[in-house]
């Protein structure tokens, strides 16, 4: 019964993280603006998680200039850079594309862990690193002439795959025995005074005098959703199954992404890229098999 319970929670929370997409390109049509979007999620949520830990152990909140350093590099370079990459790329290309180019993440985890840490490319690994990009040439139409998709678009969405990457490592290294709530609420907080500080430079504003009733429910949505009960939920699964076994498990967010963008935005997937998108798939399904303990998605949920 409680592995039961524990994959329907790691389902359940993919499908919670695959409405971040279609929640965003309903906030775009409702006039918002990826940093104001951006920054007023990251704040809320540093604020909630700050209050929760606080109910629980104010004390872990205080910490030194060492993981103060670990946390805005994380933000710096790794989980903002990439929500930054994701949330502009959902104006140039659409949220089920968007979703499978960042699932090619894990296939750059494997890359930096070789260039940055000397890791071995074991068989699993490079076959799928050949699965996960010949997945994601299919997905933007590389060898077909009948995909429409935009040049920054699928840049974007790269770029925010290799910086989650990122994120994926900087944490695994350096947060692995942290405080999940605090990592995330400094992260998120961070993040936010990183994005708010590029609003000013930029000249683009961060108010939300003339946002309406609909776009506060999408933030509350994109707060609660795939930010909080994402998070919880995958965390509640792994309890039991083990953070390879879950992070198999949790490769069904893109398809939830693509079955909802089909339900609600009108989007469709051309057969090649249907193609392509289980090919993305297979590829992080083969790279978590029987993985290492401590290598998979778990670390980069701290931010999440």
């Amino acid at each position: 019964m409680e592995r039961r319970a524990s994959l329907v929670a790691v389902i359940v929370s993919a499908a919670c993280f695959s409405t971040l997409a279609i929640l965003t390109t309903f906030a775009y049509r409702q006039g918002a603006r990826p940093l104001s979007l951006l920054t007023w999620r990251f704040a809320i949520v540093a604020v909630l998680l700050t209050a929760y830990q606080a109910t629980r152990d104010r004390s872990k909140l205080l910490v030194g200039l060492h993981d103060m350093k670990s946390y805005a590099l994380m933000s710096l370079t790794g989980y903002g850079a990439s929500a930054i990459c994701f949330f502009v790329a959902l104006q140039h290309t659409s949220a089920s594309v968007v979703a499978v180019l960042l699932y090619t993440y894990p296939a750059m985890v494997v890359l930096l862990g070789r260039i940055l840490y000397g890791e071995s490319l074991t068989r699993n690994r490079m076959l799928a690193i050949a699965l996960t990009f010949c997945g994601c040439g299919l997905v933007v139409g590389l060898f077909s002439a009948d995909v429409s998709v935009t040049l920054p678009g699928v840049l974007l969405g790269l770029g925010a795959a290799m910086c989650y990457a990122l994120f994926n490592v900087i944490s695994q290294r350096m947060v692995a025995c942290r405080s999940r709530a605090v990592v995330s609420a400094y992260t998120f907080g961070l993040s936010a005074l990183m994005l708010a500080a590029l609003s000013l430079i930029t000249h683009d504003s961060l108010s939300v005098v003339s946002w309406s009733p609909q776009l506060w429910l999408i933030m509350g949505s994109i707060v609660v959703v795939p930010t909080i009960f994402g998070v919880l939920l995958y965390l509640r699964g792994i309890r039991s199954l083990g953070p390879s076994q879950a992070a198999i498990l949790s490769t069904t967010e893109p398809l939830f992404t693509i079955a909802l963008a089909a339900i609600f935005l009108g989007e469709r997937l051309a057969p090649l890229q249907c193609v392509g998108a289980a090919l993305v798939v297979a590829g992080v399904v083969v790279a978590e098999w029987r993985a290492p303990q401590g290598t998979t998605r778990t670390e980069a949920l701290a931010a999440v």
